[in-house]
């Protein structure tokens, strides 16, 4: 056997290996319609994001999350993608935590395409991040409100900023506390560090999940303090 055909082999058989490595930590079969996955697909078939059910209506001046909880909305509108969903939040929690980063890529997409339909985006626009605090940071790698914001950069042309608003003080995973530990666990947590970067301008707060609104709030009065003219929140999934 020739030298290049040893050596043919033996990329074959590593790819082997680690397509099987992969297979442990990739589903290789879709969570939604149990098909198989094509190699470029994860965890979701194309057929199935494409079925998943969108929200139709605008949260106008976030009325319902205003209902849960007797607190001052500073932002003006909260745009999301779908409602709560099973699949999804599976999907959210691979992008989270799991380290399924390329997830970012295929819903920051659908997150772009509801921006556009919004009619909401002016010159004067810039996507921020919900930032996380540097220790979180720490543990998962990185940021996956951020990653959703650099594709929807990149899908709708605006630009972003994960360094204006700073997350300075640790707090507890809000996913276990009720609406009203929410609000007190986020409180004075935010703080916007480049003022002049924001003045005047409609800022489009990225997350990937509203749940009651506390953190979006909480960050939005924070920009709004600083002199942002209007806080818009888009995310991925309205729980």
């Amino acid at each position: 056997m020739s030298k290049k055909q040893i050596i043919k082999n033996t990329t074959r058989l590593f790819k082997t290996v680690i397509d099987s490595v992969l297979n442990i930590f990739y589903p290789s079969f879709c969570i939604r319609c149990e098909l198989e996955l094509k190699k470029h697909e994860k965890l979701l078939c194309e057929d199935c994001w494409q079925r998943l059910p969108q929200l139709d209506e605008e949260l106008e001046k976030g009325a319902d999350l205003k209902r849960k909880y007797r607190e001052r909305i500073y932002f003006t509108h909260a745009l999301s993608v779908w409602p709560v969903d099973p699949h999804l939040l599976t999907i959210i929690h691979h992008l989270k935590y799991q380290n399924f980063k390329a997830l970012a890529k295929k819903i920051g997409i659908f997150m772009a395409e509801k921006i556009k339909r919004s009619g909401i985006i002016t010159c004067q626009a810039l996507l921020i991040p919900v930032p996380l605090h540097k220790t979180r940071v720490r543990e998962r790698g990185y940021n996956q409100s951020e990653l959703l914001c650099k594709v929807i950069a990149a899908e709708i042309g605006i630009g972003y900023d994960a360094h204006i608003l700073k997350r300075i003080r640790y707090t507890r995973s809000q996913t276990k506390l009720g609406a009203a530990n929410r609000l007190v666990n986020v409180k004075n947590a935010f703080k916007v560090n480049q003022r002049d970067k924001i003045a005047k301008k409609t800022i489009l707060l990225v997350d990937d999940v509203i749940t009651t609104g506390a953190t979006i709030n909480a960050c939005a009065k924070e920009l709004v303090r600083n002199g942002a003219k209007e806080v818009i929140i888009i995310s991925a999934i309205h729980a």
